[in-house]
């Protein structure tokens, strides 16, 4: 089993008085192309997609389209859980939707579950917030 793994993103990042968007897309475009050339056998982002509960809409657009790239151009199951960052509604929207396109996204504790690939079982835990 091959597993590419990747975590804490923080699309929308501002440090400073300069966003890092630029940045974040240049490198997650690296990204989709690792993937595509070392063909996993799931994708597994583990939290803090966005660096804020309400990010920017042009974070929500970065992530949109990566996602898509990444379920276009790849075989594999994408499996993003939510983090502390996260909102989790947010996340879960249209979730259900996703899961025929091979992306399964998990936002609240309440969406939590397992994706099968192969003989693996991915438990997906997203954060838990006490709200």
């Amino acid at each position: 089993m091959r597993i590419l793994h990747t975590a804490d993103w923080h699309l929308g990042r501002i440090l400073g008085q300069h966003s890092l968007l630029d940045d974040q897309a240049y490198i997650l475009r690296q990204f989709v192309d690792l993937a595509v050339e070392a063909r996993p056998d799931a994708i597994v982002i583990a939290g803090d997609l966005y660096d804020r509960s309400v990010p920017p809409a042009d974070a929500v657009t970065l992530l949109d389209d990566t996602l898509h790239e990444l379920t276009d151009r790849c075989a594999a199951p994408v499996i993003a859980i939510s983090g502390n960052h996260d909102s989790q509604q947010r996340l879960d929207f249209g979730a259900r939707l996703l899961r025929h396109r091979g992306l399964h996204l998990f936002g609240s504790v309440g969406s939590a579950g397992v994706v099968q690939v192969g003989d693996t079982a991915f438990v997906a835990a997203p954060f838990g917030s006490r709200s």
